[in-house]
C-alpha cells in the first residue's frame, strides 16, 4: 500500500488506531485458547522445558540438578530461536473498499484487522513481524503499535520506524492479505507462510437480479446488466476460475491457500492463518 495510492484509506485507518489495535488485540485474545503454542525445542538461548532422558542422547545435555530430585533423569530443553521471522503485506487496491451491505466491513477493514491479530499473536509467541516491504522486524511489547502505525502510513514509514530500515529477511515466511481479484496473480516464493483471499458475500453470491448498472472504483466506464441473474451461472464460473488461479499461485510460492468471507468470524479465519504457520 504506497501513500500517494491510498491517501484517504491511510487517513481513516490513523485515525481509528486505538480502537482499530484494541479490536486485534481482542480478536487475538478470543482465538488464543484454541491454538497450539508455536514454542518448540532448538537451539536457542532460553529454556524451554524438560524431557526425559532417552537411549541416544548425549550425557552432557543432562540436567544434573533437575535430575537429583527424583529417580528420572532429565534433558534441559531449549527453545528454537527463528530469527527469519515473518513478513506480512496487504495488497491493497481501490476495491479492498467494497462492502456488499452497511452492516459489514469493508474487505480492507477485515484485512487490516486480521493482519494486526496476527501479528499479535505471532509476537506473543516471540516471534520477529515486518511489514513487507515498510518495516524492518520488530519485537517486543511496542512492535504492534508500530506495525500499526506503519500500516496507516505506508511506504512512507520506512524513513523512520526503528531506524528507517524497512529491509526484511528474505528467509522469513510470508502472509499476504487481500481479494486478489486481478488477473494473473503471483506471489513471491518464501520460505512457506500463506495467502488469505478475502471476498465480500455480493463478491461470492452475486445475488443480483434485474436491471443493475456496475461501477468499479478505478475510472473505468460503468457496466451495465439489462438482467443480472442471467449473467450469475457465468460470473461464479468465472470467479471460481479466478479462486483456484490464486490457489495455484500461492502453492507455486510455497504458500498456504486460504479463504475468507467478510460475513464469517475473522476468528476463523485467524485460527486458520496462525495453524498454517505451525510448524510441520
Amino acid at each position: 500500500m504506497t501513500r500517494s495510492a491510498s491517501v484517504a484509506p491511510a487517513e481513516t485507518l490513523a485515525a481509528g488506531l486505538p480502537k482499530l489495535l484494541l479490536a486485534a488485540e481482542r480478536l487475538a485474545f478470543v482465538a488464543a485458547p484454541g491454538l497450539h503454542g508455536r514454542r518448540r525445542a532448538g537451539s536457542g538461548e532460553a529454556f524451554w522445558q524438560f524431557r526425559d532422558w532417552r537411549d541416544g542422547d548425549e550425557v552432557r545435555r543432562i540436567d544434573w540438578r533437575r535430575s537429583a530430585v527424583g529417580e528420572r533423569v532429565f534433558i534441559r530443553q531449549q527453545e528454537a530461536q527463528a530469527q527469519a521471522g515473518f513478513r506480512l503485506r496487504l495488497h491493497d487496491s481501490p476495491g479492498m473498499a467494497f462492502r456488499g451491505a452497511r452492516d459489514l466491513p469493508t474487505k480492507r477493514d477485515r484485512a487490516v484487522l486480521l493482519l494486526l491479530a496476527l501479528a499479535a499473536l505471532l509476537l506473543r509467541s516471540g516471534e520477529r513481524v515486518a511489514l513487507d516491504g515498510i518495516t524492518a522486524p520488530l519485537a517486543g511489547g511496542a512492535a504492534l503499535q508500530h506495525l500499526a502505525a506503519a500500516l496507516a502510513l505506508g511506504d512512507t514509514a520506512a524513513s523512520f520506524v526503528r531506524g528507517g530500515s524497512a529491509a526484511s529477511d528474505r528467509r522469513a515466511r510470508r502472509i499476504d492479505f487481500g481479494d486478489f481479484l486481478s488477473p494473473g496473480p503471483a506471489f513471491a516464493p518464501p520460505q512457506g507462510g500463506a495467502v488469505l483471499q478475502i471476498l465480500d458475500p455480493a463478491e461470492c453470491d452475486f445475488p443480483y437480479a434485474g436491471r443493475i448498472v456496475f461501477e468499479d472504483f478505478a475510472a473505468t466506464p460503468a457496466l451495465e446488466a439489462p438482467n443480472a441473474a442471467a449473467w450469475r451461472t457465468a460470473y461464479h464460473a468465472r470467479l471460481a476460475a479466478q479462486q483456484q488461479a490464486v490457489a495455484e499461485a500461492a502453492r507455486r510460492a510455497g504458500q498456504t491457500p486460504l479463504f475468507h468471507r467478510t460475513d464469517a468470524a475473522p476468528a476463523t479465519a485467524l485460527l486458520a492463518l496462525y495453524q498454517a504457520l505451525l510448524p510441520a
